[in-house]
């Protein structure tokens, strides 16, 4: 007598409840691998992580590049050939097919924060953008009405809006609230400071004391601005207008302010504020104009008797912790367990527990030198890697197939498909 043989059954035929629980568990890479698994695990997806009890597992950030298309020119019409790539950190891998792209290139980047891409298009209209899940908010536009421009702002906002907004950071990694939340940026030659609530549709300049500034970030709410003499205002958001909090002018660090003295012209700097376990950081990037094939110093005329001079690149940081008793920056020589990640984006400290694939004490940056990436057509967006502070070298992470990096330039960003 034949035994008949339950039927096995089909994974497509989970219920919704194990399935959820198995989404709970899931970085975003999986989250997408878990979508393309059969319809019904599309959907059950799709519904989970646009529900508000979605909580996205902890993701290290991903390295934002254009396509590597060498002969890409900014009037390419072929959208089809359009792209974007995603460099791993954790597994060392680039993807170039988990993201929407196309209203990337409908304008430029001029910050990052979270799973949001800030863009500018060429009418001055500023918009965040997910790349990941294709969600994109409108903010307002940049205009003369509402801020002070110079003659100059006016042609940088139309033709090199990373120089005229330098740093544009989302106050709130969500979308839901928008009577709150909404985007804070560094604008013009002369480095202001404006914002703008989802609900507001216009910006308003903020009444910093200390322009111009470097970098700002956004943490529950408040809004903290580093100026160029190591100033830091804060600002709480969570009122009706924001009202300031903190208005702190340290000295400026001393072994900073020497090394600026010393060095003269062969060096340009570039200030970041950080948050970092509870404490602000003050973080000095800088950036040597010329170097030669070993990495070493050169001056400007050695272009044109050696042919293997580079141009720009970062060479060393100074980091500092705000002691807010004693009202000055004191020289840290290790982050400990820290990781730093600076450019064009938040600038944000993570655990090295958070961040497989990255090594500890170490700053991670992105060019964000604004004002030279358009200088030459044969470079730009290059300067990327990571400092490490114990030994003080600077070393590659992703191995640079284009010096010249168009109209993308390279930004950090959490994936986060919500």
């Amino acid at each position: 007598m034949a035994i008949k043989r339950k039927r096995d059954a089909s994974w497509s035929e989970l219920g919704f409840d194990p399935l959820e629980c198995i989404l709970r568990k899931l970085p975003f890479l999986d989250v997408l691998r878990f979508k393309r698994v059969c319809r019904s695990w599309f959907s059950v997806a799709e519904n989970y992580v646009s529900s508000p009890c979605y909580s996205p597992c902890f993701q290290t950030p991903w390295l934002l590049l254009p396509s590597d298309k060498e002969d890409w020119k900014e009037d390419y019409d072929d959208k089809e050939e359009r792209g974007l790539c995603f460099f791993n950190l954790d597994e060392k891998k680039e993807y170039r097919d988990v993201c929407v792209c196309e209203e990337v290139y409908e304008g430029r980047c001029v910050g990052s924060s979270h799973c949001w891409l800030v863009l500018l298009d060429k009418t001055a209209n500023l918009s965040v953008f997910n790349p990941f899940s294709g969600a994109r908010i409108q903010v307002g536009s940049l205009t003369e009405e509402d801020l002070e421009f110079t003659d100059v702002d006016a042609y940088n906002l139309k033709e090199e809006p990373q120089v005229f907004v330098p740093k544009a950071v989302v106050m709130s990694e969500s979308k839901k609230n928008k009577n709150m939340d909404g985007v804070a940026l560094i604008y013009g030659s002369r480095k202001k400071l404006a914002f703008c609530r989802y609900r507001d549709d216009r910006f308003i300049e903020l009444d910093g004391a200390h322009q111009p500034y470097h970098d700002i970030i956004c943490y529950a709410h408040m809004v903290c601005a580093l100026s160029q003499t190591g100033s830091v205002e804060v600002w709480d958001f969570s009122r009706e207008f924001p009202t300031k909090v903190m208005d702190m002018t340290p000295s400026f660090p001393l072994k900073t302010a020497e090394f600026q003295r010393s060095s003269g012209d062969l060096y340009s700097s570039q200030f970041y504020l950080v948050k970092s376990c509870g404490e602000l950081l003050f973080v000095v990037r800088l950036i040597g104009d010329f170097v030669d094939g070993d990495g070493k110093l050169v001056e400007e005329e050695d272009l044109f008797n050696d042919e293997n001079i580079q141009p720009y690149k970062t060479l060393l940081f100074h980091v500092y912790r705000l002691d807010p008793h004693e009202k000055k920056w004191v020289e840290m020589e290790s982050l400990g367990d820290q990781i730093v990640f600076v450019g064009g984006n938040h600038s944000m400290s993570l655990r090295v527990e958070d961040c497989p694939g990255c090594i500890k004490d170490s700053i991670y940056f992105t060019d964000s030198y604004w004002e030279r990436m358009n200088e030459d057509y044969s470079y730009g967006g290059h300067d990327i890697g990571y400092y490490y502070l114990r030994d003080g070298s600077v070393n590659p992470f992703y191995d640079i197939r284009l010096w010249k990096m168009k109209p993308v330039v390279p930004f950090w960003i959490v994936p986060d498909g919500s």
